[in-house]
């Protein structure tokens, strides 16, 4: 298969999940350092002995439970295949059952709420982070009721109720702005596959253009001298190009460039390629097939497009030429397009509208 698809890489669910993978191992990473002030905390006394290692396991596990789910991918039936407010509610959970138990040191223990929610920039809405924040508050909240109920004699309520307030008033302007910053972080991200997508694609055709198709080729070729295998490059050219434009004007040119290269994309299979090689030429990369196959695809796509009917400004009766060649060990890219190239000249010398196939294995 052509490593290449028609659809843009960045949107696979493969590299989604990679990226959901990626933030996972964030969240594990951000864990770390809360553990070890944890454990500092406890070296001093201000939390019971063993809180430190029993946290951990439980967030350990939890953890391991969303690995689990976006390594079988079963995280791609939620509404969320992320499952950020699910994380975050976990965390927030976690840093809930440290305050109840840090005694003295609880109040420095409330950013960790603060820098959950600043997670939520990576997928969250303003909406949605409001929500957290008050998961957050609410949390604390309960375990202010806790200690007013199990350790009263501990637990001065008119600090932790005014730390509530400190930290409830901060989070409703964290939250916005995070979510202002979530928003401008997924403009940017839609400019930025918006700009990739246009240094990709040929603006006239929409098929990838002679930038895109170098960098395919060069992956294809090195997958082949990995594995042994091969692939078919075809060089499409139409005929009789600069009559058309000459006798029909540039316009006409362009809508009969646009209606090839649909043409073509319509006879292809999802794993071919195909890109805008130059003028009115064409590069079409496809799966290798058996000798008779091959010049059936290419048959079939000759003839889909001398059936294309350009009406605007004129009738238009097009076809193309055809060269086609395979991948042979020790090809470079301009070894390749030569020989798909030669073929095409021999099929323009033998009058055009036709398929030439140099298939033959390298002399030995």
């Amino acid at each position: 298969m052509v490593a290449a698809p028609l659809t843009p890489p960045s949107d696979s669910i493969e590299d989604q999940q990679v990226l959901r993978l990626q933030r996972l191992r964030l969240a594990l990473v951000v864990y770390l350092p809360c553990a070890l002030l944890l454990f500092v905390v406890e070296r001093f006394g201000l939390l019971p002995q063993g809180f430190t290692l029993a946290w951990s396991a439980v967030v350990a596990v939890a953890n391991l439970a969303f690995l689990g789910l976006i390594k079988s991918g079963a995280n791609l039936r939620f509404a969320d295949p992320s499952m950020t407010m699910a994380q975050m509610a976990v965390a927030i959970g976690a840093v809930a059952l440290v305050l109840y138990h840090a005694n003295e040191v609880r109040g420095a223990l409330l950013m960790l709420l603060v820098v959950i929610v600043i997670f939520g920039v990576l997928q969250l809405n303003t909406r949605q982070l409001l929500m957290m924040g008050a998961l957050a508050a609410t949390a604390y909240a309960a375990v202010i009721g806790l200690l007013a109920v199990n350790r009263p004699a501990q637990t001065d309520l008119r600090v932790e109720w005014f730390q509530w307030i400190a930290l409830t008033a901060t989070l409703a302007v964290v939250c916005p702005l995070v979510g202002y910053l979530s928003g401008l972080r997924r403009r940017l991200s839609a400019s930025l596959r918006t700009i990739r997508e246009m240094a990709q694609h040929d603006a006239l055709t929409g098929v990838f253009n002679r930038h895109h198709l170098v960098e395919t080729l060069a992956r294809e070729i090195a997958r082949c001298e990995r594995t042994s295998t091969t692939f078919l490059a075809l060089m499409v050219d139409i005929d009789h190009f600069k009559r058309i434009n000459d006798e029909h004007g540039h316009l006409a040119g362009d809508q009969v460039l646009s209606g090839v290269a649909q043409a073509i994309q319509a006879s292809l299979r999802r794993s071919d390629y195909i890109a805008r090689y130059g003028g009115e030429e064409f590069v079409v990369l496809l799966s290798p097939v058996s000798t008779p196959a091959t010049g059936v695809a290419c048959e079939r796509l000759r003839a889909g497009i001398e059936q294309l009917a350009i009406e605007q400004p004129a009738a238009l009766r097009v076809t193309v030429s055809i060269g086609a060649t395979a991948y042979r060990p020790g090809d470079t890219q301009a070894s390749l397009l030569e020989r798909a190239d030669a073929a095409l000249y021999r099929a323009k010398s033998k009058g055009r509208n036709r398929v030439e196939l140099d298939l033959a294995p390298p002399a030995a």
